[in-house]
C-alpha cells in the first residue's frame, strides 16, 4: 500500500512542477509575443514537438539514423540474395556439365587435344 502512495505522491508532484513551468512559459510569452502565439495550446504544442526532437529516448534523429540502417541491410540483404541466385545456377550448370566447367574454367584438356587460348578485347 505505501509503495502505491508513494507513487501517487511522485506524480503530484511531477504534475504539479509542470503546471508551474507551463504556467511560467504561458505568461513570459503572454508578455513579449503576438497575439497569435499567445495560445497556450499553440505554446504546449511546441514544447511538446521540442521535446520530442530532442529529448524523448526515441527523438526524431534516431529513428532516422535507423531507418537508414535498415535500408543499408536490406540492400546488402538483396545484394547476398542476388549472389545465392549466381551460384545457385552455376552449381546446376556444374551438375549438368561437369566437363564443359573443366574445360572453361580450369583450361583442362583430353590427352589427345591441343588448347588454344582467344583473347578478347
Amino acid at each position: 500500500m505505501g509503495k502505491y502512495l508513494t507513487i501517487s505522491y511522485i506524480c503530484i508532484i511531477i504534475f504539479y512542477n509542470m503546471n508551474s513551468i507551463l504556467t511560467f512559459l504561458h505568461k513570459h510569452f503572454h508578455n513579449s509575443n503576438p497575439a497569435r502565439t499567445r495560445n497556450k495550446y499553440v505554446l504546449v504544442f511546441l514544447v511538446f514537438g521540442l521535446w520530442l526532437a530532442f529529448f524523448d529516448k526515441n527523438r526524431w534523429i534516431s529513428q532516422w539514423q535507423l531507418q537508414r540502417t535498415i535500408y543499408k541491410y536490406e540492400q546488402e540483404k538483396e545484394a547476398i540474395r542476388q549472389d545465392m541466385q549466381q551460384l545457385h545456377q552455376e552449381g546446376n550448370d556444374l551438375d549438368h556439365d561437369m566437363e564443359k566447367f573443366g574445360r572453361e574454367e580450369y583450361l583442362m584438356t583430353k590427352n589427345d587435344e591441343d588448347l588454344f587460348i582467344i583473347a578478347e578485347d
